[in-house]
């Protein structure tokens, strides 16, 4: 076995999701609502101002998986990122009590970029740790299972330490995360190979005992005006945007949870915390179920057999009575086991498509292919909070309760309504699309296996 297969390198690549994880319920679930409801910035104003943040981050996603792969090494962009977000979380994460869309711009700006540094090396480095079709699913659903655990101590903590208010909740968490953080990146740093660094080495000496024809295997850097090139890679091109559509349709429930929490059923912080952590327990726990089925079935079928269960679960959605949290921790159950397919099986086949656009285009880059997998859920993000944000707070969701009680506004009416279409029935109709796409997909193991074959002669 080598090296980089081995299991004890392998936890401690995975070691930094679990902390880099904990800021994510906050920082796409409940910080919109936060600023935008809590803290009276305003739902149009918020969902603007992330809208913005969003389109900014997605303009160095490419630039730092170009330039991560042309500096042929990954530790320095995920060190360098890992304290840049560091940063970010305290700010974001501790506002004032009556925070600027200024203030919030600037920090969470600092902190997606930062993310950005981390997150896309990060996914490029495990992707390059084996180039096994199996052992794939194997690191990426250990890296994503280590980031559920991560969110379970983020919906968890404040469970047992019964802290419900909302800025206890995020000022607690990022503490949590940067002492977290603080242990798990130098691990990863000291423990994890460097295999960019080391595939460079090989190619260069590959290059010396092979002609031009084997040039595809060295560790060639696109220039920008070679980053058309990618989009002649079909298989990529219909990855992503499968991953796009199913971002969006995770998207839109995501930031109006607590939302649909509050205004549609009327349940409290306490069952917020509650269902949250639900929602991410049935992740953990499936996750090795999905990832055990990918090997005989395929990663693409059974990623396409979790997002008809989420389908079938959101359908019940509109059934549910104000109050009802027994049937809607149920929807959470099954939606939050569905994410766990979502989570660890599309970088596994993103993996698989990287052999494919090395041996079919003759370039490596990886960090490349990441970064706009990477900006593309940030895309889905954007598109949830920018869009869904600004329609409901045009038709005053957040002024349902307080008209309640002199009767039924129709405006009310129309604002719930429209809640529940964004939260449960768009995401259906998407859901639907991404199967479509994904169904056929003609990557799978046996092809996988014979790419890297060829890759392996040709590297060799």
């Amino acid at each position: 076995m080598t090296r980089q297969n081995r299991p004890f390198p392998a936890f401690m690549y995975a070691l930094p999701a679990l902390a880099a994880a904990i800021p994510t319920i906050p920082a796409y679930v409940l910080l919109p609502s936060l600023y935008g409801d809590t803290l009276g910035l305003g739902l149009t104003l918020t969902g603007l101002v992330f809208f913005a943040i969003r389109l900014i981050d997605m303009i160095t996603d490419p630039l730092v998986g170009y330039l991560s792969d042309r500096s042929q090494s990954r530790k320095p962009w995920v060190g360098a990122g890992a304290v840049i977000a560091g940063i970010g979380i305290w700010f974001v994460f501790n506002p004032p009590l009556h925070p600027s869309a200024l203030y919030l711009f600037g920090w969470a700006s600092v902190l997606f970029i930062g993310w950005t540094m981390f997150q896309v090396p990060y996914l490029a480095w495990g992707a390059e740790l084996s180039g096994d079709y199996k052992q794939r699913s194997q690191i990426s659903a250990l890296r994503e299972g280590a980031g559920l655990i991560g969110i379970l101590c983020a919906g968890g903590v404040p469970v047992m330490l019964a802290v419900n208010g909302p800025l206890e909740q995020t000022s607690l968490l990022a503490t949590v995360t940067i002492v977290l953080g603080a242990v798990a990146v130098p691990c990863l740093m000291l423990f994890v190979p460097d295999m960019l660094r080391n595939m460079a080495g090989r190619a260069r000496a590959g290059a010396v005992r092979s002609q031009a024809g084997s040039g595809d295997m060295r560790a060639s850097v696109p220039s920008p005006s070679q980053w058309a090139g990618l989009w002649q890679n079909r298989l990529f091109v219909r990855l992503l945007g499968a991953w796009l559509i199913n971002g969006l349709a995770n998207g839109l429930p995501a930031v109006c949870f607590p939302l649909f929490v509050k205004y549609g059923l009327g349940l409290g912080q306490e069952d917020q915390n509650i269902l949250i952590l639900i929602y991410f327990a049935c992740a953990v726990v499936a996750m090795p179920v999905w990832v055990g089925a990918s090997g005989p079935v395929g990663k693409h079928r059974v990623w396409c057999g979790a997002m008809i269960m989420a389908i079938v679960a959101f359908a019940f959605v509109p059934v549910l009575d104000v109050g009802d949290f027994a049937g809607f921790a149920v929807i959470c159950a099954l939606t939050g086991a569905s994410l766990g397919a979502d989570l660890a099986l599309p970088p596994a086949i993103q993996a698989d498509v990287d052999d494919w656009d090395r041996y079919r285009f003759g370039k490596r880059r990886t960090g490349l292919l990441f970064a706009l997998w990477n900006m593309t859920n940030k895309l889905a993000m954007a598109v949830a909070a920018g869009v869904a944000f600004p329609i409901l707070g045009y038709l005053g969701l957040t002024d349902v309760s307080s008209t309640a009680a002199n009767g039924t506004n129709p405006d009310d009416t129309l604002a719930m309504l429209m809640l529940l279409v964004i939260y449960a029935l768009i995401p259906i109709v998407l859901k639907i699309m991404a199967v479509v796409m994904m169904w056929r997909f003609p990557l799978d193991a046996r092809h996988q296996s014979a790419l890297r074959r060829r890759l392996n002669r040709r590297t060799f």
